[in-house]
């Protein structure tokens, strides 16, 4: 008797156990405070693409932010960190690096009306154009039209480039296009006011540069092979545009259809 309630208690133990829910893995991640893709809270764009794709995967993704930069750094140097994103394929970042998993397009802001028309670099000839730290080298189509620009400058780290604009002290910024219009649209916010009133004129954003594909790099490939297969199904299922669109709508007033399909 003995021996067969141990038997019904085990069997019962076993289907309790077979019951409960498995702990999902988690993996620690070095991300970047980037306007748009992980803000302090590590919400955003980059930070909800993540999410879905790793849903996909079971895996709870846990964000370590650091200042962008710094990011990279703090992977190198912490070999108990599995992973790192946002990753430039000119950054070096030693590692596994998946498939693309978002997009940024970059090319000028400015002010809509100064209704400049714009279509590629070429029409930048004769502009005022403030370009951020290493533009020229990141595009060669920019370099190449210098000598026709009419000034040319480079706004060093801190520098408001939104302020620059508003005082037209320039015509146009170089820049990514959904960085700048949410960071223009909470710079307005903050201050009291309300895009598109005298304090924060409205603003357009064309794109002139080829995208860049933003990577996570893992520390082992098996967690990078894993990733990009639940990437796949997070494109073709639907599940990784659902997840980017809360983030991308609010800014297409200023930045029309010229948003990276992912």
């Amino acid at each position: 008797m003995k021996i067969a309630m141990k038997r019904i208690i085990g069997f019962c133990l076993i289907i309790v156990a077979a019951t409960l829910p498995v702990a999902a893995k988690t993996l620690r991640i070095s991300a970047p405070i980037l306007s748009g893709h992980f803000d302090k809270n590590g919400v955003g764009r980059s930070a909800a693409a993540l999410e879905a794709i790793f849903h996909i995967c079971g895996i709870r993704p846990e964000f370590e932010l650091k200042p962008w930069g710094q990011h990279w750094l703090a992977y190198e140097r912490d070999p108990d960190l599995d992973a790192v994103a946002i990753v430039w394929e000119s950054a070096g970042i030693n590692g596994f690096p998946s498939a693309p998993f978002i997009h940024q397009k970059n090319g000028v802001a400015f002010l809509a009306a100064a209704n400049l028309k714009i279509r590629s670099v070429s029409d930048l000839k004769g502009l005022r154009v403030l370009g951020f730290g290493g533009a020229t080298q990141m595009f060669p189509s920019l370099a190449a039209v210098l000598p026709d620009l009419k000034s040319y400058w480079e706004a060093p780290s801190g520098f408001s480039t939104t302020q620059a604009l508003i005082n037209k002290d320039v015509d146009v910024f170089i820049t990514d296009g959904l960085i700048f219009a949410i960071d223009y649209k909470l710079r307005a916010k903050a201050t009291g006011g309300t895009y598109g009133d005298s304090n924060w004129p409205k603003v357009k954003f064309v794109g002139l540069f080829p995208e860049n594909a933003d990577t996570i790099t893992f520390r082992h490939k098996e967690d990078r092979d894993n990733f990009n297969r639940c990437h796949d199904e997070a494109v073709k299922s639907g599940a990784l545009a659902k997840a980017t669109k809360p983030y991308i709508d609010p800014y297409r007033d200023i930045l029309g259809d010229q948003i990276p399909a992912e």
